[in-house]
């Protein structure tokens, strides 16, 4: 009986270390994002996302706003745990240039890249969620080694 214990303990220790929903920013008060505030869009969607379907991923978005500029790119970070030990970021080369502009009384997203351009609306920002394009991107904790700016990076493509 005590084994038996033993190993339901175990494996829920080991259930909790293996949840991927661990690394998701939760907030108290999730409020809406005044989507007509560029700077408070700007400031909300900086940092780190994950689309809703792949939580389980290994694939994460990385939106980088410098100072008050409301551009950035939209980079595709492939993350394993391999990445931290060796302070190696690998991520997509030909990621796509974001810009937040306004148009028709519409926050809107424009992205540029070498294959085209695309401008689509931001539909909901909240503190933990972005809906784009009818997809929700979950806001991410990143990790601390890409924060710091303190890894070499790798292109895949």
């Amino acid at each position: 009986m005590r084994l038996i214990i033993y190993i339901s303990i175990l494996n829920f220790l080991l259930a909790g270390c293996s949840n991927p929903k661990r690394d998701l920013i939760i907030v108290e008060n999730d409020y809406e994002i005044d989507l007509s505030k560029l700077d408070s869009v700007r400031e909300n969607l900086r940092g780190f996302w994950i689309h809703e379907n792949k939580v389980d991923s290994n694939e994460i978005i990385w939106l980088e706003f410098i100072g008050k500029s409301n551009s950035t790119r939209w980079e595709t970070i492939f993350y394993n745990k391999e990445n931290e030990k060796t302070k190696t970021l690998n991520y997509l080369t030909s990621a796509p240039f974001i810009e937040l502009t306004k148009f028709d009384g519409k926050t809107m997203m424009k992205f540029i890249s070498l294959s085209g351009n695309d401008t689509i609306e931001i539909e909901k920002l909240t503190k933990t969620k972005l809906k784009i394009y009818g997809g929700t991107y979950l806001k991410h904790k990143g990790y601390d080694f890409l924060k710091n700016n303190k890894c070499k990076t790798h292109n895949v493509w």
